[in-house]
């Protein structure tokens, strides 16, 4: 049996162009302080890599299957490995991904699927949110060995006209786009958001409550944040992620004046210029060269707050 049994898990997912790589840059770099405190916390990185096949079952299981042993194995041993030398005293897991909801790619840049495992094969813009999220949290019942679990969901969102906007900008810098998206009208009316309403989503994820302990937290992005002031994002975050820690946090936070990216814009958008640039190179570059020419766009046309 596994020694890991925390008391709390908390998802927060997104949604997409809501300071969440700000979030993980920070959370990553002082999840040391955090395992201190209590808290495992995984990023993306380390649960795509890391918990490979949870991911893989996030994405393409099936709900008429049950959890593959192969999956349950791997994620467990893997989180008892992050949790260090006393996996015991952890009592909060802290898992952040935008994409357990879905990707930008997928709900809005690419065409429709053919054929999938589980039959997900339509786009729209977190169109399976609920059937994505149920799957991860039997997964991490399932591989735990434990299902007294507090669950919370967390999510930001934004006003809709800047979070299409905001979309539209990241594919255009993934170089996800063609002729007739690259216009921003055009995207609009063709691109599917009409499931990334913040009510909807969570009416939608409370469903998933009816045989366990979840609530669904969403916040609102704009109203929680400061252009001139990140962390004052990360603060209100962390009080309903990590209510007992965000105090506390905030101190060892603040006093570690070494800390870059508590004050660092990350993931930054375009201004027009740069747009215009992206949308012109596009045809230039191939997929591996887009990411230097990615790199090259925000450093030098970033969008001024």
């Amino acid at each position: 049996m596994s020694q890991l049994k925390p008391d709390r898990i908390v998802l927060h997912c997104g949604l997409h162009k809501t300071g969440s790589t700000y979030l993980q840059r920070n959370l990553q770099t002082n999840r040391e302080l955090l395992l201190e405190q209590g808290v495992l916390y995984l990023g993306p990185n380390t649960f795509k890599k890391q918990c490979s096949e949870l991911w893989r079952h996030l994405q393409w299981g099936r709900w008429d299957r049950k959890t593959p042993k192969g999956l349950k194995s791997q994620t467990r041993s893997t989180l008892l490995e992050l949790a260090g030398d006393h996996p015991d005293r952890i009592h909060t897991i802290l898992l952040s991904f935008e994409a357990i909801f879905g990707t930008l790619r997928n709900g809005l840049a690419e065409p429709p699927r053919r054929k999938t495992p589980n039959k997900e094969r339509k786009t729209g813009l977190y169109r399976y949110a609920k059937s994505r999220t149920k799957r991860l949290i039997t997964g991490l019942e399932d591989s735990l060995e434990h299902r007294s679990i507090a669950w919370t969901v967390l999510f930001a969102s934004r006003e809709p006209e800047a979070f299409i906007r905001s979309c539209h900008t990241q594919l255009l810098k993934e170089g996800r786009h063609n002729t007739e998206t690259s216009h921003f009208d055009t995207f609009r009316q063709t691109a599917d958001f009409s499931c990334t309403d913040p009510k909807s989503l969570e009416q939608a994820l409370l469903k998933l409550g009816s045989k366990r302990d979840l609530k669904v937290v969403s916040i609102n992005y704009d109203q929680l944040s400061d252009p001139h002031e990140p962390s004052t994002f990360l603060w209100n975050v962390l009080k309903q992620a990590l209510p007992q820690q965000a105090n506390r946090l905030r101190q060892q936070l603040e006093a570690n004046t070494e800390n870059e990216n508590l004050n660092k814009t990350t993931n930054p958008g375009l201004n027009e210029r740069g747009l215009e640039l992206a949308i012109q190179a596009r045809p230039l570059f191939s997929r591996s060269e887009w990411k230097l020419f990615r790199k090259f766009l925000e450093k030098n046309f970033a969008k001024s707050r």
